[in-house]
């Protein structure tokens, strides 16, 4: 059982490594663009080198103008971010001024919790493609905060399937001081959710205890 938890412990610290590119040049009589903050899917190449983004909620692919890298990056793999860019071009192209790896891990089952339960803040939580996206808010210092996400339950009623996904957080000891927004988009093309099935996600929150969300999907 321990060496279960140092795995998904350690694998949780490597997954929250935040990574940022930066993709424009700065001059003093430079005009910025309206610039946008989404969730999203970063596209590896055969190099490793990320030359593809499909954002929430746009259907089509945008290419940024300079392609983008970041240590440790696999060739030929999606990578789930939040990323801050300009409106593309017709041709699709945009300037990224910002990109950052966060957690998408698939909910584990009740028996693998390894995680305290230390109350959280959510900002929103809200459906986009495939993934239930999560803004949260915790209240740190300087110590690393860890994540994992449960599948509490999934059953059928009345022909449509409900999946019940809560939040495990551990606060790893550190003070209380200021929030700190994190992000989070749990996969859910595994559970085949159709129109009119739902999701139950849970969360311990600050001064209230568990708080449920319904997402219909």
């Amino acid at each position: 059982m321990r060496r279960r938890s140092h795995r998904i412990i350690i694998k949780t610290i490597v997954i929250l490594i935040t990574i940022l590119f930066s993709g424009c040049d700065k001059d003093d009589d430079y005009i910025y663009p309206s610039i946008r903050t989404d969730f999203m899917d970063l596209y590896t190449n055969s190099d490793g080198v990320i030359d593809r983004i499909q954002v929430d909620g746009e259907e089509n692919l945008i290419y940024p103008y300079t392609t983008l890298s970041g240590n440790g990056l696999k060739s030929d793999t999606v990578y789930r971010a939040v990323g801050r860019y300009s409106l593309p071009d017709e041709e699709g192209y945009a300037t990224m001024y910002a990109v950052q790896l966060i957690q998408a891990d698939k909910p584990t089952p009740p028996s693998e919790i390894m995680l305290a339960d230390d109350p959280i803040n959510i900002e929103s939580v809200y459906r986009a493609r495939k993934y239930l996206n999560i803004i949260a808010q915790p209240l740190g210092q300087n110590h690393i905060h860890f994540y994992n996400f449960i599948e509490e339950d999934i059953h059928t009623d009345k022909g449509y399937t409900i999946v019940t996904i809560s939040l495990r957080h551990s606060q790893n000891n550190d003070r209380e001081s200021f929030p700190r927004r994190t992000y989070f988009s749990i996969p859910l093309e595994d559970y085949n959710l159709q129109t009119g099935d739902s999701i139950y996600f849970q969360a311990n929150i600050y001064d209230i205890s568990v708080q449920t969300w319904k997402i219909a999907y």
